[in-house]
């Protein structure tokens, strides 16, 4: 992977994650079913964030201040379970797309795989609440 490749790749992970916390903040504000499964998983994508932000700068690019699509879509979803099940799609894609890259880095890789580990737990968790009736 190029410098430029991982730069870009640094800029979409932060664009996702961004609007992940963003769509789980704006969630947090409703009276939702979901709040204490919501709040770790808006912190961790928040926190996501900072690193992706730390590692641009360490690596001389400038973080993209633009918010990700998924932020429009997660916010039309109006069903808990539904908000739940899209938010899970986004985590599963940041999962992947960090599973294809980790061997390729030239940097980083310890804070990567640490994200990915974390979506990968909130994706069990969601899946969890998902599953009961």
């Amino acid at each position: 992977m190029t410098h430029d490749e991982y730069v870009q790749l640094l800029n979409t992970l932060l664009e996702a994650e961004r609007a992940g916390a963003k769509a789980l903040a704006a969630y947090l504000e409703e009276d939702s079913p979901y709040k204490d499964l919501l709040g770790p998983v808006q912190r961790d994508e928040a926190t996501n964030c900072a690193v992706l932000i730390r590692l641009l700068r360490e690596a001389g690019a400038e973080p993209s201040g633009r918010t990700g699509a998924f932020y429009e879509k997660a916010l039309e979803k109006k069903d808990w379970r539904e908000r739940l099940a899209f938010l899970n799609k986004g985590q599963a894609w940041v999962q992947r797309k960090l599973e294809e890259s980790l061997p390729h880095l030239p940097a980083g890789k310890e804070p990567l795989q640490e994200m990915r580990d974390s979506h990968a737990a909130n994706i069990a968790a969601c899946e969890a609440r998902l599953n009961r009736r």
